[in-house]
């Protein structure tokens, strides 16, 4: 495994695109922050809330990044000569998924930071109270969710294969599908990924419903990340890479 994940560490650093969303993320989190910390809200800690929630929208950026560090072998055809270097598949994805898990901890991380910054800044200098006791925990969930999503994304990578579908996929899933069926039915929200995601970072429904606690939150997204692996493992990783 020490070859593997020494190998998909270089991939990962050769890639262009994994560059720029790794430095790009946390400026899009520090933007995002801005906006809740100028919006009205119905107390202060609901608007220091929901601006370091902000650090979860890192999610976005690392779940792409697990997908193409996956799906780019594919795309591109040097998946066959990772096979040919490990003939055991399962190893090169369980390879891939350290080494993004690791890439979206430190993009996770930089984000948080960056959200941290920039928003005790802004409500500072609007008269608001910048920081408090739930803070770190709602930044450290955003990182562990964040995370998690790019291991997510390589799972889901693996099982799709195609770079493009496997992206517009996983954004109509996460960004809309999730949003429509909270809105829709928020009871069952709370057991889909998103929710699971939320309940890491202690945020709460504008509808209402009520999320897991966190540590459930945290164990069930564990479980979509190995049904999306374990899919991969025995139904896509099986068929011919040429095909």
């Amino acid at each position: 495994m020490i070859p593997l994940i020494r190998a998909e560490l270089l991939k990962a650093r050769a890639s262009r695109t994994t560059r720029v969303l790794v430095a790009v993320t946390p400026l899009f989190c520090a933007l995002w922050a801005c906006l809740p910390a100028l919006m009205p809200a119905a107390s202060d800690a609901v608007r220091m809330a929901n601006v370091y929630n902000m650090a979860q929208q890192a999610y976005v950026f690392t779940m792409i990044i697990g997908i193409l560090g996956m799906c780019g072998e594919f795309r591109h055809g040097t998946i066959t000569w990772s096979f040919l270097a490990s003939p055991r598949r399962g190893r090169v994805v369980l390879a891939k998924l350290a080494v993004y898990g690791l890439v979206g901890l430190v993009v996770s991380a930089l984000s948080a930071l960056a959200t941290l910054v920039a928003g005790a800044a802004l409500l500072s200098s609007q008269g608001h109270p910048a920081l408090s006791a739930d803070v770190p925990w709602v930044l450290t969930g955003a990182v562990l969710g964040s995370t998690l999503y790019a291991l997510l994304g390589v799972g889901l990578g693996a099982l799709i294969r195609h770079q493009v579908g496997a992206i517009a996929l996983a954004c109509l899933l996460f960004m809309y599908g999730d949003a429509f069926l909270a809105w829709l039915v928020p009871d069952v929200f709370r057991w889909l990924p998103t929710g699971a995601a939320r309940a890491l970072g202690g945020m709460r429904l504008d509808s209402g419903g009520e999320l897991l606690p966190a540590w459930g939150g945290g164990l069930l997204f564990a479980g979509y990340i190995a049904a999306a692996v374990l899919a991969a493992r025995f139904i896509t990783l099986r068929r011919d890479i040429t095909g």
